[in-house]
């Protein structure tokens, strides 16, 4: 007997073929046992839910989320829409006073400077007038630099080459950027970071996804939240497919980890000068962005990983950046071979045809984020992508239809706290992009967040599509995606139910 039945549904398997079911059958391990497509389902089973004609589909799998970074910024001050140095102390000052006791207060999703209205940001100074006794510390939103009062200037405890940090406040370039974030996040309690996954889980249960690309590490000193993360795996609603970020690939290994990486980046933002270009920044024209590493400090990490089995993760946005580790995957290739180890490259944001196919021939996956180029596309983050690099550039940048077409399987992500967690924000971006040259299918859509995102994961035989053998990580939906003729949002396809291998975990 089936220990769950699911019956007179839309059931969107997500499978090879995107065939679509009536009725689906779940075993006692939490697996699926059988489908079908016409209304011959067993009588017997443990539960039956009947589903009306509403959908039911893979659960959502975010490939490329920072969960301590995410779940520590949701439980602080969304600074998201702000436009001024004015509103951005108003909102903190506010935050601020309703809180009884000091205490660690995190901001994100700040404007950087060219997103504000009056063109600055405010200082450590500005803030120390409206945080009273709190230690305070506000992030940009592409994650990349930020600014903080002076406790947290103390309590970042900066070392001599980032002591230039306390004359106002401000982190911008990644190695202090990433220094100081971490320093602060460590901060809180290991009490404080398992309540902190557990809501995250929730939240993401409650978006409708099951199974998140969490890259950790690096974020929070000495990488912790890592160690956290892998304590109270078993007990977190949803599933975390941990990227440790960090070039210590003997640290991965003893965490019985198959995978590494994630924003090991190559290069920076665009919004912060930092994303490499071949070309000058047309708003900032003598700079071309800057690489992080050496081709032979990637070749020699790449090459260790690969034999041992490790897939790779790295942050690539400008086009120079994306060359760079393409071509280095091609030496180690040549070298060693590795296809079989599913090296990814996160963003993938901006590529010429010919390194797009490179790619593709290797076996690469690319991890991008619609939700950004949206949002950038819309004058929401500031600047839109001319301000970086030419139109005929600006056209491809962000533009997943061409890894696509070169032969590239691409996953949809977030990169929350970057963009919102919300899966639909990213599956509307795809669908109804403000820019029609960044417009797919909903077909492309749904496969980037849900057998694709498992692919590029390397679970694709555990998760990704309703077939019998892999776990029933499913969600219902009030409607079918195929029949929301507007906006997608919460609104107008909801979730009603979430399923993670079998049992409910949220349900509304």
């Amino acid at each position: 007997m089936y220990s769950l039945l699911f019956k007179n549904g839309n059931i969107l398997t997500m499978d090879g073929q995107m065939s679509v079911k009536r009725w689906l059958a779940v075993d006692e391990h939490g697996k699926i046992a059988a489908l079908g497509d016409r209304d011959d389902f067993p009588e017997a089973a443990g539960d039956i839910i009947d589903l009306k004609g509403r959908t039911l589909m893979p659960g959502i799998i975010d490939s490329h989320v920072h969960s301590s970074m995410s779940g520590i910024d949701f439980n602080g001050i969304d600074l998201s829409g702000i436009d001024s140095c004015q509103g951005v102390l108003d909102a903190v000052e506010a935050y601020c006073r309703g809180e009884k006791s000091p205490r660690l207060i995190c901001g994100w999703n700040m404007n950087l400077k060219d997103g504000m209205t009056d063109k600055r940001l405010p200082t450590r100074y500005e803030l120390d007038e409206v945080t009273g006794e709190h230690t305070v510390m506000l992030v940009f939103w592409t994650a990349h630099g930020g600014v903080m009062n002076s406790r947290a200037v103390e309590r970042a405890r900066l070392p001599e080459e980032f002591r230039y940090v306390e004359k106002d406040g401000y982190f911008n370039r990644d190695d202090v950027s990433f220094y100081v974030i971490g320093a602060i996040y460590a901060l809180h309690s290991e009490a404080e970071f398992k309540q902190i996954y557990m809501d995250l889980g929730n939240k993401c249960a409650a978006y409708g996804i099951t199974t998140i690309g969490a890259l950790d590490g690096m974020m929070v000193k000495d990488d912790m939240d890592v160690e956290i993360i892998l304590k109270i795996h078993d007990q977190l609603p949803v599933e975390w497919v941990n990227y440790t970020q960090t070039f210590d690939y003997e640290k991965v290994l003893g965490y019985g980890l198959p995978r590494i990486g994630g924003c090991l980046t190559i290069d920076g933002s665009p919004p912060q000068l930092t994303a490499a270009y071949f070309d000058s920044y047309p708003c900032a024209p003598y700079t071309r962005g800057l690489l992080e590493y050496s081709d032979k400090h990637l070749y020699d990490f790449i090459t260790e990983c690969t034999k041992r089995g490790l897939q790779c993760a790295f942050h690539a946005i400008g086009d120079r950046a994306v060359d760079q580790i393409v071509r280095v995957y091609q030496q180690v290739d040549k070298e060693i071979g590795i296809r079989e180890n599913r090296h990814r490259v996160e963003h993938f944001s901006l590529a010429s045809d010919e390194i797009i196919e490179a790619a593709a021939e290797m076996g690469l996956v690319a991890v991008p984020q619609p939700a950004i180029g949206n949002a950038l596309d819309l004058g929401e983050k500031g600047n839109g992508f001319e301000a970086f690099v030419s139109p005929e550039k600006a056209q491809r940048h962000e533009n997943f239809n061409y890894l696509i077409k070169g032969g590239l399987t691409v996953a949809g992500s977030s990169d929350s706290p970057c963009s919102p967690l919300d899966p639909f924000a990213g599956i509307d971006a795809v669908v109804n992009a403000h820019n029609p040259a960044r417009r797919a299918s909903m077909d492309t859509a749904l496969q980037m967040y849900t057998r694709n995102g498992a692919y590029v994961c390397r679970k694709e035989k555990e998760i990704g599509s309703l077939e019998p053998g892999k776990y029933a990580d499913m969600i219902i939906l009030d409607k079918s995606p195929y029949d929301v003729h507007e906006r997608i949002d919460r609104e107008t396809l909801k979730v009603m139910e979430t399923f993670k291998r079998g049992r409910s975990i949220f349900k509304m």
